[in-house]
């Protein structure tokens, strides 16, 4: 009993891991226009320069057909040195949003009210960083989706593994690690340059996402 005992424990004792990766992929397409929207005034008033702002602000708030988030509203003293010491030669405000839309002429009717609101030459408008983008909301569902296309696919991996090599074969753990870049295209105008209050829109294109998740199957 005890030499039976003996060839039996090392087929027990027999197993091995396998280590791989597999790359899951999807394609969406880019639906929201995005774009940084600032008012930038200079001049020798805080006060005038902040209630200006303000005007900007409230007209902002009230064109309720786009998105509108991180606002700031700044103003700060410039300076020049006179005698080596400061001195203040002006200020500068400025009121900063980031906008989207789906529609593409929602922003131009936005950048449109904006610049027709614009009264003095101290006053400049700066659309930066216009592009089309996914919706962080659709980008998050679709690597949920990746993420578990891949625990599926490892499961049913480990199945076939084990009927052709005739052990059992389960997934002993995945490391699921996102890969995707996302562009940032930048373009930047300034109201100087938008004579018919319009804006050349890109051209949306698709997003690539994936996920490189790494494998570890233990078989015995």
């Amino acid at each position: 009993m005890k030499f039976l005992a003996l060839l039996i424990l090392p087929i027990y004792l027999f197993s091995f891991e396998v280590n791989f990766n597999k790359k899951f992929s999807k394609s969406l397409t880019e639906d929201t226009l995005t774009t940084y929207f600032s008012v930038v005034v200079e001049g020798d008033s805080e006060k005038e320069i902040n209630k200006t702002l303000k005007r900007f602000n409230k007209k902002i708030k009230d064109y309720d057909k786009i998105e509108k988030d991180s606002g700031t509203l700044t103003v700060r003293p410039q300076y020049r040195t006179s005698n080596n010491a400061p001195k203040i030669t002006g200020y500068r405000g400025e009121l900063r949003y980031k906008v989207s839309s789906d529609q593409a002429t929602y922003i131009n009717e936005f950048i449109s009210e904006m610049i027709e609101l614009k009264e003095e030459r101290s006053t400049n408008i700066v659309i930066s960083n216009l592009r089309w983008t996914v919706k962080d909301s659709t980008f998050d569902i679709a690597n949920d989706i990746l993420r578990l296309e891949a625990i599926n696919w490892g499961t049913r991996y480990a199945k076939n593994l084990s009927r052709d090599l005739g052990l059992k074969c389960v997934v002993k753990n995945i490391s699921i690690h996102n890969s995707t870049y996302r562009p940032m295209a930048r373009m930047a105008y300034s109201n100087t340059e938008m004579v018919d209050a319009k804006i050349a829109v890109p051209e949306s294109n698709k997003e690539d996402i994936s996920i490189d998740p790494s494998f570890v199957m233990e078989c015995k």
